[in-house]
């Protein structure tokens, strides 16, 4: 059995032990958790109520996530950048997106995009497409998302394939617009960082002006259409004991399908702006809270980091043979700037697309070496109970330092762990645990979660 398949949080004097692979969430106390270990390794006598949990846990588990190997799979998804400009001035943008049109992506070039990865999946025999569109801000250039979004539709009708599209938006547009993404599109992720005063101060637009109305306004009408709304809020050291109040205000006004609240990125910009990262400790706690509310609404709360619902051995579409397409043609595993990843001393670019070509033109030994990428896990990672969720965070912006456990990492194990109690329905425990500085920090300094190698 592998060392990390079984994992073992200390949480308020219990033990909480999570084993993914084993379908297995248990909160136990510290005889049980001892009887366990030994269990596990053979020795000692275990009381006949903890046989059906140990028997679950020594059975075979679920294979372990890996990197793609072979040729090019079906893509996750067909990426297109429309243009790196964007129509907003967000004060603490780590993007780095030019606040004008910048290079906008020929519709000759969007054609030739949609026929190459609808040609990829028919010779793969799939049925169905995913088409993101990212930015910059996308519907800055609009031209090119309606032309992609009709001839995608009419191209894969002729070939017996759906398509589900999907777009990462500011929400800055008129309401015609807005009606017709609501319409046209499946899935609409809107960076909306809370009440007026909140998104106004971190993200006005171009001049400064204050835009809240207009992305409020768009927000409920993504609400009302047949879009799936996923709202996307930047949280910052400011605005996080600010959460409960930013889950109320959205339940009350909106009706996403669920609200992800992320951390704020530091950049230059931001740092010259006054904005700067919530203490991770706070920004836990107060997600919890958060959290509840929006789950009594019906409302979903996502933490990227500490989603348990999905096993994954990468973050992001890195490594999954995503293929993202810029306004130039090129052809990249990656929708950050090209800058961003050569800081990190990383080559995210797959190829080439050239306008009336029939398929991508594709560097096989990228696309085989940036698959490695996700199993050249961070020393950190090896034995920590969220290395299935998180994956080590992004390729890009989370790079390994000392070893330790950074900001995100404390972050990311403290939802984690909050959110996995939850789904037990020990929010008394939660409470407590929570208020208790000492043993938070217990539970999240603890360097190797595996059982097995526990003392």
């Amino acid at each position: 059995m592998a060392a990390g398949d079984i994992f073992a949080a200390p949480v308020s004097g219990n033990f909480l032990l999570y084993a993914p692979l084993h379908h297995v969430l248990a909160f136990v106390n510290a005889p049980a958790y001892r009887q366990i270990r030994q269990g596990l390794q053979g020795e000692g006598e275990v009381a006949p109520t903890i046989r059906p949990l140990l028997s679950q846990l020594a059975a075979r588990p679920l294979p372990p996530p890996t990197a793609r190997t072979g040729p090019l799979h079906p893509p996750l998804f067909l990426g297109i950048i429309p243009t790196r400009g964007c129509n907003m001035g967000c004060r603490y943008c780590g993007f780095a997106a030019p606040k004008q049109p910048g290079p906008v992506m020929s519709l000759a070039l969007a054609r030739t995009a949609v026929d190459a990865y609808l040609n990829l999946l028919t010779a793969s025999d799939e049925r169905h497409a995913n088409i993101h569109f990212f930015g910059g801000e996308p519907f800055f250039a609009a031209d090119v998302v309606h032309f992609v979004v009709n001839y995608a539709t009419g191209r894969a009708a002729q070939v017996g394939m759906s398509v589900h599209f999907e777009a990462t938006s500011n929400g800055l547009y008129s309401p015609t617009r807005c009606q017709w993404i609501a319409d046209h599109f499946h899935t609409v992720v809107l960076s909306l960082d809370g009440p007026a005063d909140i998104q106004n101060s971190q993200r006005p637009g171009i001049n400064g002006q204050p835009l809240f109305e207009v992305v409020a306004r768009n927000a409920r009408i993504l609400s009302g259409g047949s879009a799936e709304l996923i709202i996307r809020a930047c949280v910052t050291a400011e605005t996080a004991p600010r959460l409960p109040e930013i889950a109320h205000w959205i339940a009350a006004e909106f009706s996403p399908r669920a609200v992800c609240f992320e951390s704020l990125t530091p950049s230059a910009l931001s740092e010259t702006a006054g904005f700067y990262p919530p203490d991770p400790w706070q920004f836990a706690c107060h997600f919890y809270q958060a959290a509840q509310i929006l789950d009594a609404a019906g409302i979903q709360t996502v933490l990227s980091t500490a989603d348990t619902s999905a096993i994954r051995h990468t973050f992001c579409p890195v490594g999954q043979d995503a293929l993202i397409v810029t306004p130039d043609g090129r052809v990249n595993a990656c929708y950050l700037l090209e800058e961003e990843w050569q800081r990190q001393g990383l080559d995210l670019r797959l190829g080439q697309l050239a306008v009336g070509a029939d398929q991508f033109d594709l560097d096989i030994a990228a696309v085989h070496c940036i698959r490695q990428l996700s199993m050249q896990r961070q020393p950190r990672c090896a034995y920590c109970l969220c290395r299935y969720h998180c994956a080590g965070g992004c390729h890009v912006n989370h790079v390994d330092g000392d070893g330790r456990y950074d900001d995100l990492c404390i972050q990311t194990r403290l939802v984690t762990i909050t959110t996995l109690l939850a789904q037990l329905g020990l929010h008394d425990v939660i409470t407590a645990w929570h208020a208790d500085d000492r043993l938070l920090q217990q539970t999240v300094w603890q360097q190797n979660d595996c059982l097995r190698e526990q003392p």
